[in-house]
């Protein structure tokens, strides 16, 4: 016996599942979703402050994104709308990183919560774009897609959070 105590997670490195029990690609599918839409927000903040007329989308009929971008509902408190989901996703991508999905079950309720009240503003955009605004926008679309995507999958990891609490018990 050489004196030194091992524990088994110094003894030999972690391999199969992650421990938690949630599938490899729950946190990588999240995380990925996360991105692109950080990258749609960033695009839609840049066409905010720069012209509308840059978005690669039509400006006529149901489908007109410069409506919906330079609408009153485009800004909140002052505060474009795109700029709040580049918030939103870039939080979204600090609790979907590997080391998040692994953490205790306050970072997976976080995430749920973030993740919900993300939908819950989503919504009331679409609601917006549909009876205020009358028109839609692709690539808020998009973001929106993203976002629910990113809450599903939130969502899936929910029986791995309670798992951790129930084996305490």
């Amino acid at each position: 016996m050489s004196g030194r105590a091992t524990t088994p997670e110094l003894a030999a490195p972690r391999t199969g599942p992650d421990p938690s029990g949630t599938s490899w690609w729950i946190p990588a599918t999240a995380l990925a979703a996360a991105v692109a839409g950080l990258a749609v927000s960033m695009y839609l903040t840049v066409a905010h402050y720069t012209s509308a007329s840059i978005l690669a989308c039509s400006s006529r009929g149901a489908v007109n994104c410069e409506r919906v971008t330079t609408s009153a509902q485009s800004e909140l408190f002052g505060i474009p709308v795109a700029v709040l989901g580049m918030v939103w996703f870039a939080a979204m991508i600090a609790l979907d990183l590997p080391r998040a999905w692994r953490a205790n079950a306050t970072v997976a309720r976080t995430r749920i919560a973030v993740a919900g009240a993300g939908i819950v503003f989503v919504l009331y955009l679409v609601y917006a774009e549909l009876f205020e605004i009358h028109a839609i926008c692709l690539w808020c679309t998009a973001a929106h897609v993203l976002a629910f995507v990113v809450f599903v999958l939130a969502l899936a990891g929910v029986d791995t959070a309670t798992k951790e609490d129930r084996d305490r018990t």
